[in-house]
């Protein structure tokens, strides 16, 4: 990018992200100008549209989870915990697909 150096304004929004990390800085300098929330997922686009494959999916990881996944280790004290705290495991939610009783139609009066 011919104008890097100008990334150097914290104000500056007017550049063509190449990488995941000026994807994120262009989005982080666009709320901070404010953004509204209802036009994120437009920037969203607008920031990743010249991203190589490989770096959209990161922006995409990104986007879902900024914090990123948490170690596995954490995974494992969740589920210690959740094993020695006695309580039972979640109930499904049942699945109405397989329900045997059909579903009669609402009648209006």
């Amino acid at each position: 990018m011919a104008d890097n150096w100008r990334l150097s304004d914290p104000e500056f929004t007017d550049f063509v992200p190449t990488t995941v990390q000026q994807a994120i800085l262009r989005f982080r300098r666009m709320q901070r100008k404010g953004l509204n929330p209802w036009r994120y997922p437009e920037c969203f686009i607008k920031c990743a549209a010249k991203l190589p494959p490989a770096e959209v999916e990161k922006f995409e990881a990104w986007v879902i989870n900024p914090a990123g996944e948490p170690a596995e280790q954490v995974y494992a004290e969740a589920d210690e915990k959740w094993q020695g705290s006695g309580l039972t495991q979640p109930r499904r939610v049942r699945d109405l697909s397989t329900d045997s009783k059909p579903v009669e139609p609402v009648k209006s009066p």
